[in-house]
């Protein structure tokens, strides 16, 4: 998996490519303030494989590859269910995952916060890994 953020001097904010690993798009977000030219322009000229980012370069647009490194130590902290859940399990689950599903259960973790029902309790890390949510 590659995401690749857009920005340009023309909006403030950036938008977000997540290509697969066969570089087909396979998702995107808007995290900018467009005008709606703006909005029908990126739609319209939508990439949908790596190579097709060059055709929304121009002199006020950059396109950065994100760095996708994320560590077991950061999942921890960032999922911190540390009373309930076990370390140890939750590692052994992290190590067994590829890279690129490391990083979507990492930027997962937001999502499905926001969609635990109230009174509900938050699934162990462990559960939370070897479910793989972020993929359902």
């Amino acid at each position: 998996m590659k995401i690749f953020q857009l920005t340009s001097s023309s909006f403030t904010g950036y938008i977000e490519f997540i290509f697969n690993d066969n570089t087909l798009l396979e998702g995107y977000g808007i995290h900018a303030d467009l005008s709606e030219k703006q909005q029908v322009y990126i739609l319209k000229n939508m990439p949908r494989e790596i190579i097709e980012l060059d055709k929304l370069k121009s002199g006020t647009v950059t396109i950065t590859e994100i760095n996708q490194e994320v560590t077991f130590e950061m999942f921890w902290n960032r999922y911190d269910e540390k009373i309930r859940s076990s370390k140890k399990k939750a590692l052994s689950g992290w190590n067994k995952m590829s890279k690129a599903n490391q990083v979507r259960a990492f930027r997962f973790i937001s999502k499905y916060e926001s969609n635990i029902l109230p009174d509900t309790a938050k699934k162990y890390a462990e559960t939370y890994l070897n479910a793989e949510l972020w993929d359902n």
